[in-house]
């Protein structure tokens, strides 16, 4: 059942796009290099990049692991350069054409992702089956809290089977995490449905 609808310009009329996650925007830019499918920042540079525990996944080698919609981002905000393995830099166009045959709605997942990052929401990606992203709640960093919400990503016109609804809502509900859908429109804006689990009882109170 939706409960609520939440656009971006609502969003910002309210002043919830004040991030509460501090980002140094002025600073210099680090190489990554990029494997095909993920990015990976260099141990000396992976703390800057990282902005403790915002963005990738800290390898055991030291290395900064980056997702995709970590990588767009951070290309976006000029905090990376990318290079292939041959030393080609790349752009967030050759980044988008090279995986979309893998991941058809990786623009679209980065539209969400971006829309949740500027509100200052800590982000990490889901669990699959649809669901996009864990999000922390604002101050919340991964590592040192668990995320509240998860988002499932639809495009405007997309339709949901109630077979995928229901999978995703006792996901959700297994993991008392509150269930958000991030609705894209066509002209590229996300607006937000908060979803409940809802139980019918029959007349004899039997559900």
């Amino acid at each position: 059942m939706v409960e609520e609808k939440e656009s971006a310009q609502d969003s910002s009329e309210r002043g919830d796009t004040t991030a509460e996650l501090v980002e140094t925007r002025e600073e210099e830019i680090v190489e990554a290099v990029f494997d095909g499918e993920r990015a990976y920042v260099e141990p000396e540079n992976a703390d800057r990049i990282s902005q403790q525990g915002i963005y990738g996944q800290q390898l055991d080698n030291g290395q900064l692991e980056l997702v995709p919609v970590e990588i767009l981002h951070l290309l976006e905000r000029k905090r990376i350069e990318v290079r292939d393995r041959t030393g080609r830099t790349l752009s967030s166009a050759d980044i988008v054409n090279a995986l979309l045959p893998q991941h058809p709605d990786l623009w679209t997942q980065y539209l969400v992702f971006r829309d949740l990052r500027s509100r200052g929401y800590a982000v990490r990606q889901g669990f699959g089956g649809g669901l996009g992203f864990r999000v922390y709640a604002r101050g919340d960093r991964p590592g040192e809290a668990t995320a509240n919400q998860l988002v499932y990503v639809l495009r405007d016109g997309e339709p949901i089977s109630l077979h995928d609804l229901d999978m995703v809502t006792q996901t959700a509900a297994a993991a008392r995490k509150r269930l958000v859908f991030a609705l894209v429109d066509q002209n590229g804006e996300v607006n937000y449905y908060k979803v409940a689990q809802v139980t019918l009882e029959n007349k004899a109170g039997e559900t």
